[in-house]
């Protein structure tokens, strides 16, 4: 059973005294890193004045380092267990990046925390006992989640539909077809397109990315107490975006003989949750394949990653098995947990599952 906890990847260097402004840890997530304090996520952007998110971060980025910190805070919070992680980063750069993030994260995180935000405990400070960290693709992870969760054994097209990134490939039970993987841009291009097409019109009193995020999601614009409808435009510039960046990419990533052997796509990512999106792939791909968007999308990746995660601590727990006694090892290792964390431009997701 597997259990996911989700926040805005936004946050703010803060100096506020934050006392019971938030119901609980996922919403009230203050951490303490380098001796600065900052708000993460839904606390950032309750409280903060000009919360932001960071696009594509690397590992050695603070940014990545602070939500990392955050999600396994999140993790660490249901049980006090050693965790088996996985990560993942966009197909282009995971090579890049798979030695530098198993560095960054080690083998164990101390995490400081405001508990004060939420309760009336004092600051904490956390130890993480980090048993060994994964690093895939973030699309195998969204395969790894369709297959496992679906049974699906056949053949099938993945999209995923980020916010920085936008991947696709074809995936087959020995796995993923390189020839097929493909990386552009996500649905940034088309809040871009949206934030020009804004200023046009209105005054944007200086929106940071994030707050023009939320504003293409509501579809709505509220600008001297007066509300203004803007699904339409929404609409137009996610069409523009699918026409310009994803449609030419797919056409040269998929050949007639790719078709030939695959009758289903699957989209994941939190760009699904725009229907006008979803059916332009629809419009041009329906025809011949059936195409299903995986239920609560932008969970997708953290899914497969605590799959992943689930797998290989199985396996290790059965190597242990076979070298020691196993009450010796249930006993040391009982309290274990698979982790998957997706770090993602505008959500990041950690899903985790008890050993059992």
């Amino acid at each position: 059973m597997m259990k996911s906890y989700c926040f805005p990847s936004t946050y703010e260097i803060t100096n506020q005294e934050l006392s019971r402004v938030a119901d609980s840890l996922l919403n009230g997530l203050k951490i303490k890193m380098r001796d600065n304090d900052y708000i993460v996520g839904n606390l950032a952007l309750r409280e903060g004045y000009s919360p932001h998110k960071n696009i594509n971060s690397g590992p050695g980025e603070e940014e990545y380092e602070l939500l990392v910190k955050a999600g396994l805070l999140l993790a660490s919070s249901e049980k006090d267990a050693a965790i088996h992680l996985t990560v993942g980063f966009p197909f282009s750069t995971y090579m890049l990046y798979r030695n530098e993030v198993q560095a960054v994260i080690g083998k164990q995180q101390s995490i400081t925390f405001d508990q004060g935000t939420y309760s009336d405990a004092p600051v904490e400070t956390r130890p993480v006992n980090i048993v060994d960290v994964d690093v895939i693709p973030e699309i195998v992870g969204c395969i790894t989640a369709i297959r496992e969760t679906s049974r699906i054994q056949g053949n099938f097209f993945m999209v995923s539909l980020g916010f920085g990134t936008c991947e696709a490939v074809l995936s087959t039970p020995s796995g993923i077809l390189n020839r097929t993987a493909v990386s552009m841009n996500g649905v940034r291009y088309a809040v871009k397109l949206f934030e020009h097409e804004l200023a046009k019109k209105y005054y944007l009193e200086l929106k940071t990315e994030h707050q023009l995020d939320i504003l293409f999601q509501q579809g709505r614009i509220t600008i001297n107490r007066v509300r203004y409808d803007v699904a339409d435009l929404r609409k137009k510039v996610l069409r523009m975006y699918y026409n310009d960046v994803i449609s030419p990419r797919l056409r040269k990533a998929f050949t007639d003989d790719d078709f030939s052997k695959c009758n289903q796509m699957y989209i994941a990512g939190g760009g699904a949750y725009y229907q006008d999106l979803v059916d332009c792939l629809k419009e041009e791909f329906g025809e011949f394949l059936s195409i299903s968007v995986y239920p609560e999308p932008e969970k997708c990746a953290s899914h497969g990653y605590c799959l992943h995660s689930k797998s290989k601590l199985k396996t290790n727990t059965m190597n242990s098995l076979e070298e020691i006694d196993p009450d010796t090892f249930f006993q040391n290792s009982a309290s274990r947990l698979a982790v998957g964390l997706d770090v993602g431009n505008a959500t990041t997701c950690v899903t985790l599952s008890e050993n059992e």
